[in-house]
């Protein structure tokens, strides 16, 4: 029921048609999803299941656009199949019927609790423990997180512990590492085979773990602790506690890898204590140039 030679294909057309973009993986890992959930060939699909699909994303909490990419990706799907199979093949997802508004909510970031939370759940799982760290101390996508190469990983005792990395549009940058993230990556590496992949992080079988791997693991975790996080947020609590911390946008700009630098302002929600702090010097400021003013004559 599964069509796993199909969506093989539909990766390896997308790897040639964007070639050294990251497309492929998404789309990948969006179908697989969707397959995995519907336990049907592709031909016993109809716009009744993509109905219950978006159903059952919404009852997940996932966003409209994450829902909204899904369903792209599966439109996709059926179009790569008309075009290898050469005839008409009807397709499930129907624009003006499944497409869904986009929202403009960014996501949250997570609460300092829920974090401990989440970090107790893991306990001492090295590998998952190096790469939420990463996701939550470097604001890795989880994309270059599946990605990264042991070439990427730039450790000296005289430099910051870095890592190199191709984002988003093949936009290469620097992302530096605190000294917990290089500890759990460096004990990993020690930990990890030898004459594995170039890959960093593995699966239990010894190949690269996926996205929805990295996915996966995160959600198995949040349900032992009864919370929810996305890797998303993992992300979007690195910018925010950026900007808390007064570290310049351009610079978060960098850091997260965005080509423009209003991306990060709709991306980063302020910190609620910064929000504050300039509230109270900003009315300090005002009260120190006010005088009282003489009484006026009635």
């Amino acid at each position: 029921m599964y069509p796993e030679e199909e969506i093989n294909g539909f990766e390896q057309y997308w790897r040639r048609r964007k070639l050294g973009r990251s497309t492929a993986v998404h789309y990948r890992s969006d179908v697989n999803i969707f397959f995995r959930w519907a336990q049907l060939s592709p031909a016993l699909i109809t716009v009744h299941h993509i109905d219950q699909f978006i159903d059952w994303q919404r009852e997940l909490g996932r966003a409209s656009a994450t829902i909204q990419r899904r369903l792209i990706s599966v439109r996709m799907f059926y179009d790569y199949l008309a075009y290898i199979r050469e005839e008409e093949v009807p397709n499930p997802v129907v624009p003006r019927r499944h497409y869904l508004a986009r929202e403009r909510r960014l996501p949250r970031d997570v609460p300092d609790e829920v974090i401990v939370q989440l970090f107790e759940a893991i306990g001492c799982h090295l590998r998952d423990r190096a790469m939420f760290t990463l996701m939550l101390h470097a604001g890795l996508r989880v994309g270059e997180l599946s990605q990264l190469q042991l070439s990427d990983v730039r450790f000296s005792e005289e430099d910051t512990p870095l890592l190199r990395l191709n984002g988003k549009g093949d936009q290469e940058r620097v992302v530096y590492l605190s000294a917990t993230a290089a500890q759990l990556v460096d004990e990993y590496l020690k930990e990890r085979p030898q004459d594995g992949p170039e890959r960093i992080f593995l699966n239990y079988q010894g190949e690269p773990i996926s996205i929805t791997g990295i996915q996966l693991r995160l959600a198995h975790y949040c349900h032992q602790a009864n919370i929810w996080i996305t890797c998303h947020q993992l992300r979007h609590t690195y910018a925010s506690r950026m900007i808390g911390a007064d570290v310049p946008i351009t610079s978060v700009q960098k850091l997260m890898g965005h080509n423009s630098i209003h991306t990060t302002q709709l991306y980063v929600r302020v910190a609620d204590s910064k929000v504050e702090k300039d509230y109270h010097d900003a009315v300090s400021r005002i009260m120190k140039g006010s005088l009282p003013g003489k009484e006026v004559a009635r």
